[in-house]
């Protein structure tokens, strides 16, 4: 006859695999196939809109700021980029709507909250002090890697980041990708050749944080149109 303890370890045994197929599957269906193949709709239909937020302590509103600051000087930007390492804050009561982020090709569809602190728990954040979205200069925005930007590595040259924001919608194409440690701020600043500019920024390696995963895009429509003729 079978022991307690034989019949507890076939259990643990049993619940082990059942945790190792369960993180499989889940893996499996979030993974983004797209990028193994060459030809997909990078269109803003190709996603949905992300679902609503709901969580008693945080409010979204349609507000828009006075105005973010200009990109502050080197003396002032701050000491690290920002990571998952960044707590939710629970004293925030409403965080700011400032769109919507889509990124086809990873199935990836989030809004856009001003902030990187807790708002990156609900989307991702823009970083305050970065120009906003569709102006020129550098758009930073930041993302956690467990989630949002898990497969953010994936992206390669030409694939398409989406924006929308105030009825319009901005496409960008990834140019570049590369990374840095969490105390190169430079990479918040304005980007030497580029007039319409963003810059996406999660952790990296995945789990261990110790860097910043860069990527790069350039504007390359409006609402069907070139920026230069918008």
């Amino acid at each position: 006859m079978l022991t307690i303890r034989k019949i507890l370890s076939w259990v643990l045994i049993v619940l082990g695999l059942c945790l190792i197929l369960d993180a499989f599957v889940v893996k499996t269906y979030h993974y983004p196939w797209r990028t193994l193949f060459g030809s997909y709709d990078q269109s803003e239909f190709s996603v949905q809109d992300p679902a609503s937020i709901v969580a008693k302590d945080v409010v979204l509103t349609q507000t828009e700021p006075e105005g973010l600051p200009a990109i502050p000087s080197a003396a002032s930007l701050p000491a690290s980029l920002p990571g998952d390492e960044k707590a939710i804050s629970p004293s925030q009561p409403a965080y700011v709507q400032l769109g919507i982020l889509k990124i086809p090709v990873l199935n990836v569809s989030e809004y856009v909250l001003e902030g990187t602190e807790g708002q990156l728990h609900y989307g991702v954040g823009q970083v305050v002090g970065s120009k906003g979205i569709g102006q020129k200069g550098n758009c930073v925005i930041a993302g956690h890697r467990a989630t949002t930007f898990r497969y953010l590595n994936k992206l390669v040259s030409g694939n398409r980041i989406i924006l929308k924001a105030e009825g319009n919608v901005y496409t960008y194409s990834v140019y570049e990708s590369f990374t840095v440690l969490p105390e190169d701020t430079w990479v918040l600043g304005e980007v030497r050749g580029e007039t319409y500019a963003l810059t996406l920024i999660t952790c990296t390696p995945y789990l261990v944080n110790s860097q910043r995963l860069i990527v790069r895009a350039r504007l390359i429509d409006i609402n069907g149109m070139k920026p230069e003729g918008y």
